[in-house]
Parts: C-alpha cells; structure tokens; sequence
C-alpha cells in the first residue's frame, strides 16, 4: 500500500474511484439521451431505488442512495413534476410521504437497466466474471468499512 512518502494523487484509490463514478454517470447518461428516456442520472438514482423497493420515503431514499436529503427532495420534487413519482402521505406518520412509482416510471424501468447494464458491460471489459465479483465485492467492504469509522490519522510532518 500507498505511504505518505509514495503517495501519488494521480494512481491513488479515491481518485480512481471518484473519476470512474464521474465516467459510468457521463456513459449512463449518454445512453439515457440516446435511447430516449427522459431522465437524468439523479432520476435514475431514485427510479432505481423505487424499482427495487416502492413506497421508500425521501429519507430512506437518502440513506440508500448516498444522496443528500435536499438533494432528494429537489429530485423527487422534479420527477413528480415529471408525473413518474407521485407522493402518497404515510398512514401512521403524518411528517412522512411514501413515494411510489407511476405507470410513467414503470414503462421506462427496463430500458433504463438495460442501459445500465451496457455501460456494466463496458466497464468490466476484460475482467473475467470472477474478477467482476471479487471487484464488487471488495467495494462493499470498503464502503462498509467507511460508513462505519472514522479514520482520522495524523500526517507527519517531514518527509
């Protein structure tokens, strides 16, 4: 591993990772555009976890998907605009709107994945379906890993 004394912005993890996520988000939206569904890569991030699990509130969407609680309102405000989402009050808590998916947001669901899965595909070219696993895999423990601790390590002062 990478010491303070051999660490290069350039080849380092984080950096890698945030460029990759920038680049499948800039693929995945291409292909939103070119095949013609009408959504954007934060409608994709909500659709997405509507289709895995209807009715989520906003705070569950947040929480699953990594994404900022405003930043979701503003989303979940603009695909209601957009008639894909409809907000239904919670029947036990009044503060809490469950979110559900309209005929509008199901009839696009399988195109939407199959452009995902290409950009998938993309990605992992060259890696066998092992390699893919292991890849996977080994993100979850780090994001696991970093939604659990708080590292904060003190840096030397000379090198």
């Amino acid at each position: 591993m990478e010491s303070v004394e051999t660490f290069n912005v350039n080849t380092s993890f984080g950096l890698m990772v945030g460029r990759t996520a920038k680049l499948m988000a800039e693929h995945l939206q291409e292909r939103f555009a070119a095949s013609g569904i009408g959504i954007s890569m934060g409608h994709w991030i909500i659709l997405a976890q509507l289709w895995n699990e209807d009715g989520l509130s906003q705070q569950e969407i947040s929480k699953r998907s990594g994404v900022a609680k405003p930043n979701v309102t503003t989303m979940v405000d603009t695909l209601e605009a957009e008639s894909y989402i409809v907000r239904v009050p919670d029947q036990t808590d009044r503060r809490v709107n469950r979110i559900f998916l309209t005929q509008k947001a199901k009839a696009i669901r399988c195109e939407a994945i199959r452009n995902a899965l290409s950009v998938y595909d993309t990605a992992f070219e060259g890696l066998s379906e092992n390699e893919q696993t292991a890849f996977v895999r080994s993100l979850a423990v780090v994001m696991k890993n970093l939604q659990m601790r708080d590292n904060t390590g003190s840096c030397p002062h000379s090198f």
